[in-house]
């Protein structure tokens, strides 16, 4: 069912877009085992407290970090199939060439804080590693939970760039 939302959206068929997409689509299939993991455990967890009076310690900050990894790790597939949310209220009578432009721009901004922030959060997790930053439950080390968060910000960005490239190419035909 969820291939139908894509089906209009052909695959990238160059050497870049496809491994692109192909990265992309891995961390999409991570990030949704994840909510899978997470949602198990949550329902662990209420069983647990339910009927046993014994939850997963620690529940609420797996939960906190997994969410935020997984929310990451889908958004370069998001950008590969063009699946962000559009409004073009204000670009719906626009001609194509210069809705591709803006698309273009916007693929490029997107580029930028994506990188930003990937430089940002890898160098983040450095710091709290040295620093031997933990939960305060569980005592897991936070740099755990923004590691995989750098190489899912830069694929993004990669993505993005992949994108908008596509944007232009498409406004100059």
């Amino acid at each position: 069912m969820a291939d139908a939302a894509f089906a209009d959206q052909a695959r990238p068929t160059d050497r870049v877009g496809r491994a692109l997409d192909g990265i992309s689509r891995l961390f999409a299939i991570c990030s949704g085992l994840m909510l899978v993991a997470m949602a198990l455990m949550s329902v662990y967890s209420i069983v647990g407290r339910a009927f046993f009076d014994k939850p997963l310690m620690g529940d609420y900050e797996l939960v906190q970090m997994m969410s935020a990894v997984a929310v990451t790790m889908a958004l370069p597939f998001c950008q590969m199939v063009r699946g962000h949310v559009i409004v073009d209220f204000f670009t719906v009578r626009n001609a194509p060439r210069t809705n591709a432009i803006l698309d273009a721009l916007a693929a490029l901004l997107l580029a930028i804080f994506a990188f930003a922030l990937a430089w940002r959060i890898t160098v983040a997790s450095f710091e709290f590693s040295r620093n031997n930053d933990a939960s305060m439950l569980l005592n897991l080390p936070t740099w755990w939970g923004y590691a995989p968060m750098g190489p899912s910000f830069f694929l993004l960005g990669c993505a993005a760039m992949y994108t908008g490239w596509q944007h232009v190419r498409g406004a100059r035909a």
